[in-house]
């Protein structure tokens, strides 16, 4: 009988974690509702909904208290055995379900508290706010009941396992065959008469390796359509990155100095960009801090256009992943003498984030010169880094076509900036004007300067709103690329 790899993921020491996880859950679930239907049955006291309302939140006592006090207890894994398990971390699905759950519980009474008739409108919604409540207190118990599955499994076919209620199953008949639900993404394993010996989901710790040993044991099912069909493709490796000491350069001795910028310089890139906001702009002047500003992250680049026999843009893993029939995969070699530059993604948004705000503080004049113009730049960019591209990393270059594409509007609108002139004033005629709204410190004006349309956000005072057919005042710059820009109040 064949036994288990080494070096699995096991059981021991997850038990104590999976207990707090699932007390610390029903802790905040009891006091979630207790004080829920507190708040409700105090605040709608006078109203006849305030009973059942308080009753539906209530409700979820039940599984609080289950989560509270029930602990399965298990045995230990021993040595032999295999251990399928879900996974300790919380999921997305798991966060997200959490933070509505707070949502509600903290928000919903008071947003509806703000109705003009409070009462009109729980009678309108008690129902819909009763069955969503319902599902998610429904939601968060198989979160946390779903920490109790767990299945022990020897070399010789035995098993025992517990269930999400956990209830403890123990079978030493040896599988015979494999049926799959998609739909509920569980596995069954199956005797020789076809009764169910054990099941267990997908995405549990383990199930490739269990699936793996089902195989090698010829039960049926367990092939490479049962796992396509499961969302587990086969992989396959189409090109192994390896390094030798042939492809050590003259950069390589620099490799700890280089890997240090790799790591230092997109927080320090993003402190440059805050220093810039809050303190260049009035040491510097607008043009040159601007364009600091939205031109930084082009150090990432200059340094893979000088070294780009060091740094990637893209993390090749060691092994082949299941999320992907074609992939590279590199050696650890090969990975100790490359430096990743993913951190640049940090200051190419910072940029982003820049250009837009001023791009509603200058309008553009010719919109289409300025698309050409970051366009233009963008493809540069990425001729660029091209020419200087190793030929084996043909996998790196959707990492530079993002990287591009979110530098192209900063590296144009920032350009563009700094070679305009001195600003001169002008006037233009207002064609509509949005009032702000009661939660706004703003207003939206639409205007006209030389058969152009813009529209431009108001941040004066409302008495001091031009209406329309008024003129309003303006500073334009002109640059010599033909791209002039636009701004009101000058």
């Amino acid at each position: 009988m064949k036994s288990f790899p080494e070096k699995l993921p096991r059981w021991q020491g997850r038990q104590t974690f999976r207990r707090s996880l699932q007390r610390g859950s029903g802790a905040v679930l009891l006091v979630g509702s207790v004080a829920g239907a507190y708040f409700w049955w105090q605040r709608l006291q006078p109203l006849p909904q305030a009973g059942p309302m308080a009753g539906i939140l209530l409700l979820g006592v039940l599984p609080a208290l289950w989560m509270l006090l029930d602990s399965p207890a298990r045995r230990e894994q021993r040595p032999e055995e295999l251990a399928v398990f879900n996974k300790k971390a919380l999921s997305p699905f798991m966060t997200v379900e959490l933070l509505v759950l707070l949502f509600f519980w903290l928000l919903a009474p008071r947003a509806l508290l703000e109705e003009p008739d409070p009462a009109a409108a729980l009678a309108e919604r008690l129902p819909t706010l009763g069955i969503f409540l319902l599902v998610m207190v429904m939601l968060a118990y198989y979160l946390v009941a779903s920490g109790n599955e767990l299945l022990l499994l020897s070399p010789d076919g035995s098993a025992e396992w517990w269930d999400v209620l956990g209830r403890h199953h123990k079978t030493e008949a040896f599988p015979a065959a494999v049926r799959i639900r998609p739909a509920l993404a569980r596995y069954y394993v199956c005797d020789g008469a076809g009764n169910t010996l054990y099941h267990f989901g997908h995405g549990m710790v383990n199930e490739v390796a269990l699936l793996d040993w089902l195989e090698a044991q010829k039960v049926a099912g367990t092939g490479e359509e049962t796992r396509r069909r499961m969302g587990l493709p086969t992989p396959r490796t189409c090109r192994v990155l390896d390094w030798t000491e042939e492809d050590r350069t003259p950069a390589h001795r620099w490799l700890p100095l280089l890997r240090l910028f790799a790591w230092l310089t997109p927080p320090v890139a993003l402190l440059a960009q805050w220093w810039l906001l809050v303190y260049g702009l009035g040491l510097l002047g607008l043009r040159p801090a601007s364009l600091l500003a939205c031109w930084l992250p082009l150090v990432f680049f200059g340094a893979y256009l000088v070294w780009p026999r060091i740094f990637v843009w893209r993390h090749y893993p060691r092994r082949p992943r299941l999320s992907s029939r074609r992939q590279v995969v590199a050696t650890p070699a090969w990975r100790q003498m490359h430096v990743g530059l993913g951190g640049a993604f940090l200051p190419v948004v910072g940029a982003l984030l820049w250009a837009v705000a001023e791009s509603m503080a200058f309008l553009v004049g010719r919109p289409e010169r300025m698309a050409l113009l970051c366009v233009a730049l963008a493809v540069l960019l990425v001729l660029l880094c091209e020419i200087r591209r190793p030929r084996p990393l043909t996998r790196g270059r959707g990492t530079v076509l993002v990287l591009a594409a979110l530098m192209a509007f900063p590296m144009g609108f920032g350009l563009n900036l700094a070679l305009t002139r001195k600003a001169y004033p002008d006037q233009g005629t207002v064609v509509e004007v949005q009032a702000p709204e009661p939660e706004q410190d703003y207003a939206s004006l639409t205007f006209q300067w030389e058969g152009r349309r813009y529209t431009a956000t108001w941040y004066g005072a409302v008495s001091d709103l031009p209406q329309p057919e008024e003129a309003v005042d303006l500073c334009i710059r002109e640059s010599p690329l033909g791209i002039h820009m636009v701004s009101v109040n000058c």
